[in-house]
């Protein structure tokens, strides 16, 4: 009689054991990730500061929403973040009706015509400030540029020579920033500024002071081509 509870017993728990099992969590299918597909352009944003958010080639992103140069933007418009199969081929022609830089504005504001962009054709790369790299490019890491302690103060001057196309502090990690454009392909950034000297769609050469660090005199920096995060010591080294 005591064999037949014990066995009674075990065959118990086996069934209980049975109904709370759980599949492994390998078997288990994955949610459907959420890949973000349209922005809506806020006070302050330029299509160069949206393209950076979002890692994407700027000539692309206005070649998809048909933005002309100087890549005017208004905000609260609707932006399409999806550049798949769009071609550069044919520019879209300028707009006599748009603003240099293209810094989304209340309807309000009267408008000028675009001042032509001139980049320097034999660009000099320089560090934009003298000190140690105390966090280096790292992609898989999420680190897309680099973090350099400043030893020579806290001015920032241009890793190149170029035009100013975004001043402000939308983009989230990089508190006050400046974006330069180099060439159509290239763009370089400067970001966790105490002071910024420079405004949109001023043209800066490699000796200006674009910006001052704060009290940790510790710069962010970037470089971008057409669009990608780059190692920026390839094109100073």
């Amino acid at each position: 009689m005591k064999a037949k509870q014990i066995i009674l017993l075990l065959f118990t728990f086996a069934i209980a054991g049975c109904s709370t099992y759980s599949a492994p969590i390998i078997t288990r299918d994955q949610p459907p990730s959420i890949r973000i597909t349209t922005h809506q352009v806020a006070e302050g944003d330029t299509l160069y500061s949206i393209a950076w958010r979002y890692d994407l080639n700027v000539r692309l992103l206005a070649k998809a929403n048909r933005i002309s140069q100087p890549y005017t933007i208004g905000k609260g418009q609707v932006l399409s973040l999806n550049t798949t199969g769009v071609s550069l081929g044919e520019p879209i022609p300028i707009s006599a009706q748009n603003k240099p830089v293209g810094r989304a504005q209340p309807s309000s504001v009267a408008k000028s015509p675009p001042k032509p962009m001139v980049y320097s054709k034999n660009l000099r790369w320089q560090w934009p400030v003298k000190g140690k790299v105390i966090k280096g490019y790292s992609p898989k890491d999420l680190r897309k540029g680099l973090s350099i302690k400043s030893n020579a103060g806290p001015g920032v001057r241009p890793a190149a020579p170029g035009i100013v196309v975004y001043v402000g502090d939308g983009l989230r990690g990089y508190g006050k920033l400046v974006i330069i454009k180099h060439s159509e392909i290239l763009l370089s950034a400067y970001a966790h500024n105490e002071k910024i000297l420079v405004k949109e769609g001023q043209t800066v050469k490699s000796m200006e002071t674009i910006s001052k660090l704060g009290p940790k005199e510790t710069l962010y920096f970037e470089i971008r081509k057409d669009g990608y995060p780059v190692n920026p010591t390839v094109y100073i080294d």
